[in-house]
């Protein structure tokens, strides 16, 4: 059974690191009516699959975990972030669940850490191997490595030539150990999962999907025998995913990719059941991805208006966040900005000009 809006799930945080509140409209979607687990508990949601709840210490204050049946245990999809709050959720879902149904490996979606952050942690309680895309090692690599300060030395460069007036803050922001402090270390990966790689655990077949854009090297688990999908933060049903052009982005269009990758997604079966990494598992995929890119239609549309006259990304944060912007949430909003604007570069709609150190751009 299926309900169109369970309480609160359309109520979501105005802003969150992850992204930005945009549900869809009621009925849009089809809600599962499983209890929302508490935290460290576990409920079946389908078949081999369990689904665990772990608290953040954010305003986004969960992240979904999921408990994937193997012949001689279980695999765990994401961790959660490096918090006292989460390692205790993690212990009670070991007494209770791991007993029975021994932890045999860690799958990780993506780099951001609230959902790497405790895999060191979970590896060196089990001893069991984690597994990624080599994207996200590579950047897992590069921000727990030396590298980290090579990277986060560009940062302030980066966003003043993007109007970013506050040197301070920006250094604030981006001080290299801010992101070891939320995750417990760099885990040892055995393996690294390739697009389209297939993972057979236990009775179920998964393929893992490369779908960029919300960050580099994430994957997405799709079970078609079971209509199942491990969304991580790819399609959420009450928050647009950030989408950001970054200092240490390789990839030069995000926003590009990740309309590609929806529409990859988009071609799963109808009846998919999403399983997302915050929110509640959902029907509906296609018409959420339907709403996600008219949304990001919409936004370039009013930057193509808004550049008429000449704007550095800045300038258009008042046009396309409509609240006030603080710390890290101000920077995802510029580096949201600049996805978007460089999308309308690799569109030929709109052109970059760069004057006295600042980038401007300019509709054709």
């Amino acid at each position: 059974m299926t309900v169109s809006d369970p309480a609160n799930t359309s109520v979501a945080p105005a802003v969150t690191a992850e992204g930005e509140a945009f549900p869809s409209a009621p009925r849009r979607l089809q809600y599962v009516d499983t209890p929302v687990p508490a935290s460290g508990q576990s409920v079946s949601i389908g078949p081999g699959v369990r689904w665990g709840r772990i608290p953040l210490p954010l305003d986004l204050n969960h992240i979904n975990v999921w408990l994937l049946e193997t012949d001689d245990g279980c695999v765990v999809v994401d961790t959660g972030m490096a918090a006292s709050i989460g390692k205790d959720a993690w212990e009670v879902i070991e007494r209770e669940y791991f007993s029975q149904h021994p932890l045999r490996a860690v799958f990780i979606t993506h780099i951001h850490p609230d959902h790497i952050g405790l895999a060191n942690w979970l590896q060196e309680r089990s001893g069991v191997p984690v597994i990624m895309s080599q994207r996200t090692h590579e950047l897992s690599r590069a921000m727990w490595g030396g590298e980290g300060q090579v990277h986060f030395s560009k940062a302030e460069q980066f966003f003043q030539s993007h109007g970013v007036t506050d040197a301070l803050q920006i250094r604030a922001m981006f001080r290299p150990d801010r992101f070891a402090r939320m995750t417990s270390g760099m885990p040892r990966v055995e393996r690294f999962i390739a697009d389209e790689e297939v993972l057979h655990w236990g009775a179920g077949e998964w393929t893992a999907l490369e779908t960029n854009g919300h960050a580099e090297g994430h994957l997405c688990l799709s079970n078609p025998a079971a209509r199942l999908l491990i969304s991580g933060d790819q399609v959420l049903p009450t928050i647009s995913s950030n989408i950001s052009l970054m200092f240490h982005s390789n990839d030069p269009n995000p926003l590009g990719s990740y309309l590609s990758s929806l529409q990859r997604l988009r071609a799963l079966s109808e009846d998919t059941l999403v399983l997302p990494a915050h929110g509640v598992p959902f029907r509906g995929l296609r018409q959420r991805i339907d709403d996600l890119t008219g949304h990001h239609v919409q936004q370039l549309d009013k930057l193509t208006a808004l550049c008429v006259e000449p704007r550095v990304a800045m300038d258009v944060l008042p046009f396309m966040f409509r609240r006030e912007l603080k710390e890290m949430h101000l920077f995802l909003a510029v580096g949201e900005a600049l996805a978007h604007l460089e999308y309308l570069v690799h569109a030929g709609r709109v052109r970059r000009e760069t004057r006295d150190g600042r980038i401007y751009y300019i509709t054709l």
